[in-house]
């Protein structure tokens, strides 16, 4: 079996020289979708008529709820969650 090859994010690890975030605030996640991915993408997110990034966060909050099988909302407050479906494009 292969060892897989742990890489580096880009850029001065946060952790040891970076700017520390509060809590709360934002945090910048860099992704580098091919276009064809981007496309479909924005097209979902303009179809179910939110932002590219809270479309993003709950899609995630699914995949993550289905791994571990349970709901969305057993993993953040209902208030957190309305946040992001309220954010709408």
């Amino acid at each position: 079996m292969r060892n897989p090859v742990r890489r580096k994010a880009p850029g001065v690890p946060a952790k040891k020289t970076g700017t520390r975030l509060k809590r709360g605030m934002a945090t910048q996640v860099m992704t580098y979708p091919r276009s064809g991915t981007k496309r479909a993408l924005v097209e979902a997110s303009r179809d179910a008529g939110l932002a590219l990034s809270s479309f993003m966060i709950i899609s995630s909050l699914k995949a993550a709820a289905a791994i571990r099988r349970c709901k969305v909302a057993d993993l953040i407050p209902q208030t957190e969650l309305r946040q992001y479906l309220k954010n709408s494009a």
